[in-house]
Order: structure tokens, then sequence, then C-alpha cells
């Protein structure tokens, strides 16, 4: 059983069903838009960053959360999603949309910024980041809730450098780049799945991702800790057997409890 979902300029929305005809329907019509690194840069800025770029992917989280929520309906069976992304960076390109050659993010030797004199370029890297995070641990805290497994497929494949009329700065690209693909690497990871990113082998990555959903264990136990203050619990998965390697989520965390109703 399955379904599809694109929040791109495809628009496509399929309920759950067993009919296999709607999926390969759905693979001829979905199309991608990500926004060029000239688009960001010349497009509009807000006091958090490029506003349509942000949009994007709070849209995208949005419609992510949404499906995993509905998936808690389904009990007694492993869930998988093929979130398919380039990933996000919701801060990019600094240096070119400042016109400040000396702002590059985070640098090869691992620094946050070159510059030292611009406080609120360092302040609008933190938040993009922090917003970031919530958005990705909001997703993921709700995947483990429904017992989802989160697979992340970068459409770019093997990436290289930017395109010779993009003009961008070689570091703003890489810091780029990385950023995005560790996005979805963060994403798949705290759900127990994998990232299929910097490779063109999609068909090998499907049926890796076929293979695991198709034999797997579902584990249950009840915590020692009744604390229900305590929302986040980590989660380790040990095997005796030799040569093994184990796949699972690291953690779960509760829901919060909903606030009380005022008259």
């Amino acid at each position: 059983m399955f379904g599809v979902v694109s929040t791109g300029t495809s628009s496509i929305s399929i309920d759950l069903t067993y009919d296999r005809s709607r999926l390969e329907e759905a693979s001829n019509k979905i199309s991608g838009g990500a926004l060029r690194p000239s688009e960001i840069i010349q497009g509009s800025e807000g006091p958090d960053g490029p506003s349509e770029l942000r949009y994007r992917a709070h849209v995208a989280f949005s419609t992510a959360y949404d499906i995993v929520r509905s998936l808690e309906k389904i009990q007694n069976r492993r869930k998988a999603i093929v979130y398919v992304s380039s990933g996000y960076d919701l801060n990019p390109f600094e240096g070119a949309r400042y016109g400040d050659p000396n702002i590059v993010g985070q640098t090869r030797a691992g620094l946050e910024y070159r510059s030292e004199y611009d406080p609120f370029t360092r302040s609008s890297q933190r938040f993009a980041d922090a917003d970031l995070i919530r958005e990705m641990a909001e997703l993921t805290r709700a995947a483990n809730r429904a017992n989802a497994t989160i697979y992340t497929l970068d459409p770019r494949g093997l990436v290289a450098g930017a395109e010779i009329d993009e003009n961008i700065d070689p570091v703003e690209w890489q810091n780029f780049v990385r950023k995005s693909q560790e996005s979805l690497r963060t994403i798949a990871e705290l759900t127990g799945g994998f990232a299929v990113v910097n490779q063109n082998d999609f068909s090998k990555a499907l049926k890796r991702i076929d293979s695991e959903t198709s034999d797997y264990y579902v584990v249950g136990y009840y915590s020692t800790n009744p604390d229900p203050t305590h929302r986040t619990r980590k989660l380790e998965v040990k095997t005796k057997r030799k040569d093994v390697q184990v796949w699972s989520r690291q953690a779960y965390s509760l829901r919060l409890p909903p606030e009380p109703k005022t008259n």
C-alpha cells in the first residue's frame, strides 16, 4: 500500500492505495522546481533570509509532518517514507547576497564565519540554523511516534560544481551542497533510515529500501521510568548474533499534552 504527495510544481496527491498503476502514473508527472542559486541571491529578502526559499521549506516540512501524523492511524506494521528532496539550507550564499566575499558561511576549516565585523550576518545564520533544526526535530519526532522510517533521496545525484553561468564562489557552493546533504542525512538517520545522497544509482538504493521494508522486526517495550515529564527517551537495540548490523531509531519523544481549555 502506498501514497504519493508532491509539494512542488507537479502538485500530486494520491491517497493510500494498492493500485500500482497510480504509482507509475504519478512517477511520470513528478517534476522538480528547485530554485537556482541566482534566483536565491536575487530573490526577495526577509529578516530571516531568502523569503521564497524559507516558504518552500516550511511547506515541505508541514506537508511531511501531516503525512506522518496520518500514518499513526496504521498500527502494527512498519511504514516507510521515501522523501525526495535536494535538502535544506535556509540562509545560503550570504557572500553573494550581501556583496561581501568575506562572508562565506562555514569554511573548509570548519570556522563559523570569516567576517568578524558583521554581527547581523552571524545572527541571521544562527537563527536560520535554529529554525531548520526545529523543523527537522518536529518531523523526526512525529515519524518515530508513528513508527515511520524516512529514507531521504537527493534527486541531484552526484553533485559537482555549480553551473558556469551561475558564477557562484566555489566555497559558498560547497557549503550549500554540504549543508543541504547533511539535512537529508539527519532526517533519515534520526528515524532509522538512510540518505541517498551524492550518488546516481537510485535503482540500487530503492531496492535496498524495498528489502528493509519487506523483512524486519517490530520490537516493543514498556519504559521503567513512569515520569511523564521525561518526554524524550533514548533507544538502543543490540543483538548477540555475530556479523549483524542493527538499524533502528535512536529515540522517541512523547507528544506534548494538549493545553487546558479556557472559558
